[in-house]
């Protein structure tokens, strides 16, 4: 066999199999089509960790706590972004609030209360009182899910996990004596279990294809906080007409508004929603609005040929950041059961360290210019992102290769000016690391360059 383990799909569920994986002596190998890994996390970097009341499967809501107990230690050992943020969600109807409520503390959900909005509003003055009812929880907070893939990807990386990027599944076999066989438009592997993240009926052995039934839509918004006005705690508001409204602080100190629905949402509708809320705002203070799906694919571990080796992972889910820990804990125990496997003693837990200049003071700042003076070159005004943390976002295990690699690990181009100032400069830094022409950059994928042409020939951009 090639591999122990093959891992199909380097998103986020993908990264998190890799990282606990090799903790274990076994040789694993992971299948990504795209040019960058955790391509299937939310562009703004930022996710809600629910505290499980609105969950209506008890079974999901287990993973989300088993999850939630694992978030401090997990965090620190990754060194990524996790802070816990008091939560308002607010409801239409006492009658409804009354019902989560009740089911929250038969779950033993503590450090939660039931009050009127009026009652909330004395706490946050962005709850306007009405005939509604709202749910105050201290068990809630913000993550980085990007951060939190790359990190786990990066110590696989450095621990042996082989990393396929590029390379599409184009068939699944079983062997005759045992063992399935890969097929992908660059290679052919084998290996004694494969591990699917991913959704697409060229990633699987059985018969029958995936289906994923119709979604509402999210309209998302990143805002620039008024520090006069500051939204201090996450706001979820379920509205008469089925909309759901949610407002985050974000990881880097902006505010992300996020609007479930069934239409899309023109900029004025979307911001007039917003405003509902945290009241007028002027709209150069919106650094980006943009739209996706809403998935809700049911949460669970397929193990039907379990024996054959072939696990399924289905994760389709916008709540997949919440159950992560629990669900691969209980994949990772499957997959033990078809190896007499030891444990990595030489596994290394601990990523390289980075910095980023906007969260240090002056004196850590000097510092790090007097190590290596690309750190004093602002290359993103809008995010006060350095030469050096580009730099070393590309030369780090897994590094970036795109200007959308760059972007996510770094947060260059978010800001206000939407990379008017910085965009050449960040392709001119992957053109001379990478060792390329800057038309041979591409934006996130095959095929996608940001320059064409050139017009006049320079010695360097």
């Amino acid at each position: 066999m090639d591999y122990d383990v093959i891992i199909l799909g380097g998103g986020l569920v993908g990264c998190s199999m890799a990282y606990e994986l090799c903790k274990y002596n076994l040789n694993i190998g992971i299948i990504e089509k795209n040019f960058d890994v955790a391509e299937d996390v939310a562009l703004f970097n930022s996710s809600l960790i629910l505290d499980g009341k609105d969950v209506d499967e008890d079974r999901v809501f287990e993973l989300i706590r088993r999850s939630n107990m694992k978030l401090d230690e997990l965090s620190e050992e990754l060194d990524v972004f996790y802070e816990k943020v008091p939560s308002f969600t607010v409801y239409p109807s006492k009658e409804k609030a009354e019902k989560i409520y009740k089911r929250a503390k038969e779950r033993g959900i503590e450090g939660i209360s039931l009050l009127s909005t009026k009652e909330a509003n004395k706490m946050n003055h962005n709850i306007k009182p009405s005939d509604g009812y709202a749910i105050y929880s201290m068990n809630t907070g913000v993550i980085s899910p990007y951060d939190y893939a790359t990190a786990m990807a990066e110590i696989a990386y450095d621990n042996g996990v082989s990393f396929r990027l590029e390379e599409e599944v184009t068939d699944i076999q079983d062997l005759p004596r045992g063992g399935i066989k890969v097929t992908t438009n660059k290679n052919r592997y084998t290996a004694r279990v494969v591990v699917r993240t991913t959704f697409g009926d060229k990633y699987t052995i059985k018969k029958d294809l995936d289906t994923v039934g119709p979604e509402d839509i999210v309209e998302n918004m990143l805002i620039e906080k008024d520090f006069l006005n500051e939204v201090k705690h996450i706001i979820k508001e379920y509205k008469d007409n089925g909309e759901v409204i949610t407002l985050l602080p974000t990881s880097t100190n902006k505010l992300l508004a996020s609007l479930q629905t069934t239409s899309s949402k023109e900029f004025s509708q979307m911001k007039k929603e917003v405003e509902s809320v945290i009241g007028p705002f002027p709209p150069e203070r919106v650094d980006i609005i943009n739209e996706n799906r809403y998935w809700t694919e049911p949460i669970m571990i397929d193990s039907e040929y379990q024996e054959d080796g072939y696990i399924h992972i289905q994760s389709k889910n916008y709540a997949v950041d919440n159950v992560l820990a629990a669900l691969t804990s209980d994949v990772v125990e499957l997959v033990l059961q078809h190896f007499k496997a030891t444990t990595n003693n030489d596994f290394e837990g601990k990523r390289r360290k980075y910095y980023r200049f906007r969260e240090m003071n002056d004196e850590e700042r000097n510092e790090i210019i007097q190590i290596d003076p690309k750190y004093g070159k602002m290359i993103c005004l809008c995010s006060n992102v350095t030469e050096g943390e580009i730099v070393d976002s590309i030369r780090r295990p897994m590094g970036a290769r795109t200007v959308e690699g760059v972007r996510r690990r770094t947060g260059t181009i978010f800001g206000r000016c939407q990379g008017s100032y910085c965009l050449t400069k960040v392709i001119g830094i992957l053109a001379r690391e990478l060792h390329k022409s800057p038309l041979d950059i591409m934006n996130d994928k095959k095929d996608s360059q940001v320059i064409f042409a050139r017009i006049k020939e320079f010695d360097s951009m």
